[in-house]
């Protein structure tokens, strides 16, 4: 090979330096990759321990509102003679009502939050 016309020689400090430079930019690459696998290690056990509670709360909010619309078609059609006060029907509309939205509020938000919040 013939040397080019407008190489530059290069020292060996200069290229001892490069060396340096590189290697400390793998390490610091390396690190940063180490703490993103585990951001996302924790997200994937934040995921795992979330679904179950998720899936629990749903179907809590499905029976809680079957049984109540049950009561409130008993209570509607008084065939069986059952009847609840006004007060009591309220409180069951209200409580439903109040069980859904907090629910589909936690689902919205995400559920537990505040622990991916801290992680980030």
């Amino acid at each position: 090979m013939h040397p080019s016309r407008n190489a530059v020689p290069v020292s060996e400090s200069d290229l001892r330096d490069a060396l340096a430079r590189v290697s400390n930019e793998k390490e610091a690459l390396r690190q940063e990759l180490d703490a993103t696998r585990k951001h996302v290690r924790t997200i994937q056990i934040l995921d795992e321990l979330i679904e179950p509670y998720a899936r629990k709360s749903f179907t809590f909010m499905c029976v809680y509102c079957g049984v109540v619309a049950l009561i409130l078609l008993l209570d509607g059609c008084q065939v069986t003679g059952f009847k609840l006060p006004d007060e009591v029907l309220k409180y069951l509309v209200g409580s439903t009502a109040t069980t859904v939205i907090g629910l589909v509020g936690m689902v919205l938000t995400g559920i537990f939050v505040g622990a991916r919040r801290r992680e980030d």
